[in-house]
């Protein structure tokens, strides 16, 4: 798994990445990359505003998907998170409800390699 990394990978190496995570995964296994929303006006503040975030450049969803197929995973699915707060059991939920909607801070792509 990556959590916000591919954002400081320079784009023109997403693909090798990509097919990096692939090489080292067995057969069946599970790769998940969870990055930044680029949809979500405050994520792309917070990005922008932040010095660590300086030469970083957002992948929108259907791009991450994208390269995780083009390096030969399978089931490729995407789902976002971090719409509210998920304080307690019934937010989780509606958390969980929203995430096919690009309304979350972050996002994840799951896939088998």
């Amino acid at each position: 798994f990556t959590i916000c990394v591919m954002h400081h990978v320079p784009a023109t190496q997403w693909q090798q990445f990509s097919s990096e995570m692939r090489r080292i995964l067995k057969p069946g296994g599970l790769a998940v990359v969870f990055e930044h929303n680029p949809f979500n006006p405050l994520t792309r503040r917070i990005v922008t505003d932040c010095v660590f975030d300086r030469n970083a450049v957002l992948l929108r969803p259907a791009k991450t998907k994208e390269l995780l197929s083009g390096a030969g995973f399978s089931d490729v699915t995407a789902r976002h998170i971090l719409t509210i707060p998920a304080a307690n059991r019934l937010l989780r939920t509606v958390d969980r409800a929203f995430s096919l909607l690009p309304v979350g801070a972050q996002y994840y792509v799951k896939a088998t390699a």
